[in-house]
Order: structure tokens, then sequence, then C-alpha cells
């Protein structure tokens, strides 16, 4: 986990806005690979586990001390190579090629591209978000050298980010995050690239707060108001 990504986050239980402050045991190269982050009011512990957030915990957990938590799989990197259609595609649609500095959300079915995404931009972090299963795919983009941050587990429906933090959100159909909470996290300018959506999250994207900028049967892409 990238340092600076603690000033983005948010607490998920007193939901203050204060942001939570990095307590690191291990780092390399101004990235956490074991330590834990805090919130300063409530004072809730989420633990970091070879480079991954885990706020999968039950929040009586997360006030535990995270030492003796054992850490999840994690699989040798994946091999160099051309990046994918995929990934080249959500970056274009998201712009995150020309900017710098940008947090970006890669949700479950896309986190696996988060690598080649982090490379295409300018310093760009992203946040590669995995269900509670904990995709070990996913985990293997946990490299100090690439601009990735696993988070593990969060409610789509609580959200562990500050309001208006993200420039950009990329989640496959149906939707695991919810539209409130999208729109909550993100910037205004900022986009939203939804990969096989569903009638019902073509629906919803209709009364959200994106306007539609281009769609097709796979995928839409619109930009927060």
């Amino acid at each position: 986990m990238f340092l600076e990504l603690a000033e983005v986050l948010d607490c998920p239980d007193c939901r203050a806005s204060a942001g939570l402050v990095a307590f690191v045991d291990r780092a390399e190269r101004r990235r956490v690979i074991e330590g834990r982050l805090g919130c300063p009011l409530c004072e809730i512990e989420v633990p970091i586990r070879r480079g991954t957030m885990r706020f999968d915990l039950s929040g009586a957990a997360r006030r535990a001390s995270g030492a003796a938590l054992a850490a999840p799989p994690r699989p040798d990197p994946p091999l160099p190579g051309p990046a994918s259609e995929t990934a080249l595609r959500i970056a274009a649609l998201l712009g995150v090629t020309d900017r710098a500095g940008q947090v970006v959300l890669l949700g479950p079915g896309l986190a696996g591209h988060a690598g080649w995404l982090a490379r295409m931009g300018d310093r760009l972090e992203v946040v590669a978000w995995l269900d509670a299963r904990g995709d070990p795919a996913a985990l293997g983009v946990a490299d100090p050298e690439v601009g990735v941050d696993p988070l593990l587990g969060a409610s789509p429906d609580g959200w562990p980010v500050r309001s208006g933090a993200l420039h950009g959100v990329a989640l496959s159909g149906p939707l695991a995050l919810h539209l409130t909470e999208i729109e909550r996290c993100v910037r205004p300018g900022a986009r939203l690239f939804v990969a096989e959506p569903t009638s019902e999250d073509l629906e919803s994207l209709s009364e959200s707060g994106f306007r539609e900028l281009a769609a097709d049967p796979t995928a839409w892409v619109g930009e927060r108001r």
C-alpha cells in the first residue's frame, strides 16, 4: 500500500472523513508491506499484510492486534508481457494515461489488470478492490515497483474512501459497488467504466449522477456531473 494513500482512505466504522493513519512495520519505496491503518477518532485498526489492506475483518477483529493474523497467499507476480486489450481499453476510456497522481479503483473481475493500468499513467495509483474471497491472482499485483494497492473485502455500501477522492472507477457488471457510493467517492469530471453491464445496471446508470459518454453491448462509460 502506498504510504500517502492513507490520506485518501476513510474509516469504515465512524465515516468521519478524518482520514486514516498508517503505522509501518516494514516498507519498501514508500509502500507499506507490513503494518496497519488506524482511525484517529474511533481507534479501529485495519491490518496491512503483504501490501494488502484487510478491510474484510469484523469491527472486533480490527480492534484486536493484527500481529497474529495469517497473511493471504501471495503467488509469484505475473510475468512481464504486453498489456491486455482490456487494460488498454480501460486506460483509454478512463483517460488515465495523460494525468498524474490519480487514484483509480478497479473492482472484482478487473483487479487483475491493475498492474498494467498503473504502468500506463504518470505516478498513477490503482486501488485493486478484491471481494471477500480474495482472488489470489489479483493479490499477485502487490509489487513495490508498481502503483497497485490491493484492498480486501470492503463493504459495497460503505466504501472506505474519502468523498471526492477518486479520479476514476472501473467495475464489472453486475455492479458490486453501489452507485451512490461511487458518486460519493469520485470527483466531478471523474469517469466510470462498467464492463459487461446488465440491463439493471444500465437502468440505474441512466438515473445516476453520471452523464453517458459511450456505450455498446460490452461496456458503458460515463462522466460525473
